[in-house]
């Protein structure tokens, strides 16, 4: 994964605060430690899972965590939920050096499916993509 720092960098060069950016970093690295997170998990977590088991959703049962945690961000606001998937998009690029910006950013979609916080992520990952590339794969 990048270091925070690099995750910073495209935070703020995207107009999103220091608080956000490192609020995402902790969550996304450490979701565990979040007692806020935590908390959530513990009341409606357990309600959203059933809900996805009664629509037999097993795709998103797969992922289930990382969908837990974009629910969780989208209930704090649209601002944490761009940082998640900026976070996410630049730990994949660093992860997946074989994959082009738009290859991941493909891959999410197919993750995740379109929502308008992606397609921010999407629109500034490729308009920056030489310089994320220098940034996350030295």
């Amino acid at each position: 994964m990048p270091k925070w720092e690099i995750h910073d960098k495209w935070a703020e060069r995207m107009g999103l605060t220091s608080k956000v950016s490192n609020f995402v970093n902790h969550l996304s690295d450490f979701p565990e430690e979040s007692l806020e997170f935590r908390a959530f998990c513990e009341h409606e977590g357990v309600e959203i899972i059933l809900q996805l088991v009664r629509v037999r959703d097993f795709r998103m049962i797969m992922k289930i965590p990382k969908y837990l945690q974009v629910e969780f961000l989208r209930r704090k606001g649209s601002e944490y939920v761009i940082a998640w998937y900026l976070h996410y998009v630049l730990d994949y690029i660093k992860m997946a050096p074989a994959l082009t910006p738009e290859d991941v950013i493909n891959r999410t979609e197919d993750k995740f499916g379109t929502c308008q916080e992606l397609e921010v992520i999407k629109n500034f990952v490729l308009d920056n993509a030489e310089e994320i590339l220098q940034d996350c794969r030295r």
